[in-house]
């Protein structure tokens, strides 16, 4: 299976890959899957079906227990990832605009670049720490906590199923606004406002199998 645009360079790809769990469950197989520069991808399926699995498995960083064999190549090994809750993804407590600097060796112009790009662009906002922004204002520290990594892969595991509406539109346009056209993203969800939004190409996941979006 192929993600997208076949034009640019692989980002990763997965071949003959399974993940099973400690007693030996399999949980996902992926016979072939190749994420490009500059896809954008939505997983479906439902709950307990393995799309964090597949999300993890393509980071590399598979969760404590699981264990995988088959084949992951990939370009870079820096990933970016952009949790359920913003607030997984940020010390709760560190200053916003420190803790950026800190964790991406960013410079601080180019943090308030990427701060006022997420809507956050308010000074006081960097002096805050991650506790004391709302819900959506988190997300969106997460989002320029991810695009200022400069990894080639960003994953987002179900971004939005924690936000109203209107929340969730503002994250979703960042997700198309800020993001280089050179790196992919593949984003796991239950909304298919997600997807349809993002212009992705789709990927389902049911009973631990990729299948026919």
């Amino acid at each position: 299976m192929h993600s997208g645009l076949a034009s640019l360079p692989p980002v990763v790809s997965l071949t003959d890959s399974v993940v099973r769990a400690g007693d030996g469950r399999v949980l996902l197989r992926v016979d072939h899957l190749t994420v490009c520069a500059g896809d954008r991808i939505a997983v479906t399926g439902p709950s307990g079906a393995g799309k964090t699995v597949l999300l993890r498995l393509l980071s590399g960083r598979l969760a404590a227990g699981l264990s995988a064999s088959g084949r992951r190549d990939t370009a870079s090994e820096r990933v970016a990832m952009v949790p359920q809750r913003g607030l997984d993804a940020l010390h709760p407590l560190l200053p916003l605009g420190t803790q950026l600097r800190t964790v991406t060796r960013a410079s601080a112009e180019r943090v308030r670049e990427v701060l006022a790009a997420v809507g956050l662009g308010d000074p006081r906002a960097a002096r805050r720490r991650p506790a004391e922004l709302s819900g959506g204002q988190a997300q969106r520290a997460a989002i320029a906590l991810a695009v200022l990594s400069r990894a080639p892969l960003m994953l987002a595991d179900e971004p939005t199923s924690a936000l109203d509406h209107d929340t969730r539109d503002r994250v979703l346009d960042l997700f198309s606004t800020v993001i280089g056209t050179d790196q992919a993203l593949v984003v796991s969800t239950h909304d298919e406002t997600v997807a349809d939004r993002l212009g992705a190409a789709r990927i389902r996941v049911a009973d631990g199998a990729l299948v026919a979006a």
